[in-house]
């Protein structure tokens, strides 16, 4: 079961990746990125906003948010909050290690979860550096 658990979540979340990153544009309030964060620190915000049920805000922060519409944010933001919610939410996460690649223009950032259900999972997320810093890819 969590082995399925793991496989639905990482495809529905690539999938809502992509859903924004070919959004249309239309009004947003743009990221929450900042070029002075470093890939841990974007990816530690990011959970702090998931863990707080800050799916909105969660979602600010992944690559391509910018040319979302504030409807194509808050249904990404329900389609998370129902994946974490399903779980008992993010009780806790662990950032477990950062690797920027040689042209610093990509990172991966291993994560440790905690579901309020007490299930724990490992996984990297990866980001990539744009002119307002870096965001969450995938």
């Amino acid at each position: 079961m969590k082995k399925i658990f793991t496989i639905l979540f990482a495809a529905l979340l690539a999938g809502s990746f992509a859903f924004v990153s070919c959004g249309q544009s239309g009004d947003t309030t743009g990221t929450a990125t900042s070029k002075k964060d470093s890939p841990s620190k974007i990816t530690e915000k990011a959970m702090k906003a998931l863990k707080n049920k800050d799916y909105e805000g969660a979602v600010r922060y992944m690559a391509g948010i910018e040319d979302a519409t504030d409807e194509d944010i808050s249904q990404m933001a329900a389609l998370i909050g129902m994946i974490y919610e399903a779980n008992g939410g993010l009780k806790d996460y662990e950032i477990l290690s950062e690797e920027i690649s040689e042209d610093g223009q990509n990172a991966v950032v291993g994560i440790k979860y905690t579901f309020g259900n007490g299930e724990t999972n490992e996984d990297n997320e990866k980001l990539m550096l744009t002119e307002k810093g870096w965001v969450i890819k995938e």
